[in-house]
């Protein structure tokens, strides 16, 4: 069964020397140290706790901050379970609250509160944190927090949604609609997978070669496999006719690819099968490849390949394909092939 959760993005932008440490320690802070007071949290959570903030915003500061919004947040709507991403300098990293209630940060007593260099912040008679001039420290509340992970690349995990969320300006964010978004990105850092374009394109190749296999008749594919070809750089392609005069020059060819730059010639056989595709297919090209051989009397090395359709060989044609020399491309890869070469331009006639 799956969790229910909210999902919430807080910034750290209030005495990050101290916030940071502390979050280090499991404690995610928050300002507002004017209101750190006895009552105020069962205030803020009580029945009428968002007329109760306006009242004490009113009496403390004689106005009502837009800030509040994101205190009544804090305080009242982030939830025990919920996870927490805490955006940093190119990076996030994400937490799970604790706790229902928050706590004033003067009543933190299992850890030692230190800044970035080490150095105890000091607290007054009362337990507040105080500075060297015995100033209080503008912290006034906090969260229990886990860590679920830190420091996620934001460039190559974050998707182009929650890297504009990462951006906002509030001090916190419910960010449920980017659920899917902070999941994956958590997904990809533990499988060291980042989001590249080429990976993510390549989630579409089954698509692709659905196409082929629905949309595509033989004589269409084999046009197909020419079209790659040329796209690739071939100095010319030929589909051979299916019955020519002398047939031993074409022996169960369907397209001759050649590169004069490279000295290569590709023979292939092209099927257009679903399923898995049996040893005929390796046997036909295998054929062609004993009756011209691996000769260079003409110059040019000799290929041999076999493009299907189909998702996969079946274990005689791999077996067979292995013992000849001969490459199976089958459909998935051929679609892959395909987004490598480009589209524009290749098939438009199709």
């Amino acid at each position: 069964m799956e969790i229910q959760r909210n999902y919430w993005i807080h910034r750290i932008s209030h005495i990050a020397e101290i916030s940071y440490p502390l979050l280090d320690n499991n404690y995610l802070s928050y300002g507002w140290s004017d209101f750190e007071e006895d009552g105020f949290i069962e205030g803020v959570r009580g029945d009428n706790g968002w007329q109760f903030i306006g009242e004490q915003l009113m009496v403390k500061w004689g106005e009502l901050s837009r800030g509040r919004y994101q205190l009544w947040n804090f305080i009242k709507e982030m939830k025990a379970g919920d996870w927490v991403v805490v955006p940093t300098y190119g990076a996030f990293s994400i937490f799970e609250l604790l706790d229902d209630k928050p706590i004033m940060v003067k009543d933190i007593r299992d850890v030692v509160i230190k800044n970035w260099n080490g150095d105890e912040i000091l607290r007054d008679d009362d337990g507040y944190l105080i500075d060297s001039n015995h100033d209080k420290i503008d912290l006034g509340f906090a969260r229990r927090v886990k860590i679920i992970q830190k420091g996620i690349s934001r460039y190559d995990y974050a998707d182009s949604a929650l890297t504009a969320r990462l951006k906002v300006r509030q001090t916190n964010v419910c960010i449920n609609d980017l659920k899917e978004s902070v999941l994956k990105a958590l997904e990809g850092y533990h499988q060291n997978k980042p989001i590249h374009f080429r990976n993510e394109i390549n989630d579409v190749v089954p698509n692709i070669c659905s196409i082929i296999q629905e949309k595509l008749n033989p004589d269409k594919f084999e046009n197909l496999v020419k079209c790659f070809f040329e796209r690739v750089g071939a100095s010319s392609v030929v589909i051979p006719p299916k019955n020519p005069t002398g047939k031993v020059d074409y022996e169960d060819v369907d397209v001759i690819a050649t590169f004069d730059l490279l000295k290569t010639i590709y023979y292939v056989q092209v099927k257009h099968y679903r399923g898995e595709t049996n040893s005929w297919a390796t046997e036909q090209i295998s054929h062609l490849k004993e009756l011209k051989g691996d000769r260079q009397d003409d110059g040019y090395s000799k290929i041999y390949w076999v493009i299907s359709s189909s998702e996969s060989f079946t274990q005689e044609c791999i077996n067979l394909a292995k013992e000849t020399n001969v490459q199976l491309i089958d459909g998935n890869s051929f679609s892959s092939m395909l987004l490598d070469a480009g589209f524009l331009g290749v098939g438009n006639n199709l």
